[in-house]
């Protein structure tokens, strides 16, 4: 029986879709330990040094939703990530004025701002800073840097290659060791080797895309609404107030009343003093 031809292209093109994952991952690792860049880094603006350009810029936009969402649009348009973006209100004075018979007038100040952070290709960091400032009514501060990682990223490339180097022509040490030491030892040597190439990934991460921080904020803006007065809403009518006054005249001097009829055996004491006062002054 012969195969069908849609399995003979299927499966060969499943076979190299299996294989390209694992054949990038070990190209991606294999580049984390490359050092043939080093002959070309004696230069300070040589492209081969490993630079890490990030910017933070702080500045007020005369619409703080306007430009976060043309800001987001530019990052998009050059593959770049957004990796937080958040908008909120800064609320200050909050003030309740008469406006009508049952009715109030509250207005809240409060003032628009945001916090963005932006993944871009580090050779379009200029450009979006360029439109971000660009958009801005006023910067507060901008700040642009560039750190050099070169040293680090060589450091941790040579000691790999030089660790593998010694693995395999050095033979293996004779010690009093037990065999669960050494292979403890050959576990913190692979972990150690492994960390290195992870640190420069991420530095090769961070030399590929820039991190751009960004704070916006916008002038006071005052939001107004018309409410209902409780206070006006909740009062009794004219009637239900007359009644309830009356009621509460009827126990104020039911209360006072009371009060002083406590107070008959001092009453009596001075009624007494009184009368023997006057026999005495007589």
């Amino acid at each position: 029986m012969r195969p069908s031809p849609c399995l003979l292209v299927i499966i060969p093109a499943l076979t190299l879709f299996a294989c390209s994952p694992s054949s990038t991952f070990h190209e991606e690792t294999a580049t984390a330990d490359s050092t043939t860049f080093s002959n070309e880094i004696t230069k300070l603006n040589s492209p081969s040094r490993k630079r890490v350009r990030t910017a933070d810029v702080r500045c007020r936009v005369n619409n703080v939703f306007s430009a976060a969402s043309a800001l987001e649009h530019v990052v998009n348009s050059i593959d770049g990530v957004i990796v937080e973006s958040t908008m909120q209100n800064d609320f200050g004075v909050s003030k309740e004025i008469p406006y009508s018979a049952d009715s109030l007038k509250r207005i809240q100040i409060y003032s628009p701002t945001a916090n963005l952070t932006l993944r871009v290709p580090a050779a379009k960091l200029d450009s979006v800073v360029e439109s971000l400032t660009a958009m801005a009514a006023f910067i507060d501060y901008r700040t642009l840097k560039s750190q050099d990682k070169t040293l680090d990223y060589l450091s941790n490339a040579l000691k790999n290659n030089e660790q593998g180097n010694v693995e395999e022509t050095a033979p293996a040490p004779v010690n009093k060791k037990t065999p669960l030491d050494v292979i403890a030892y050959e576990d913190r040597k692979k972990e150690n080797i492994i960390d290195r190439k992870i640190v420069n990934m991420a530095i090769l991460d961070d030399v590929n895309y820039a991190t751009f921080s960004v704070q916006l904020f916008q002038s006071q803006l005052a939001d107004v609404q018309v409410i209902v007065n409780p206070d006006r809403v909740t009062r009794a009518g004219f009637g239900a107030e007359l009644l309830s006054a009356l009621r509460n005249g009827v126990d104020i001097f039911k209360n006072v009343l009371l009060f002083f009829l406590q107070l008959w055996p001092f009453l009596l004491l001075l009624a007494g003093g009184w009368f023997g006062y006057k026999k005495l002054s007589v």
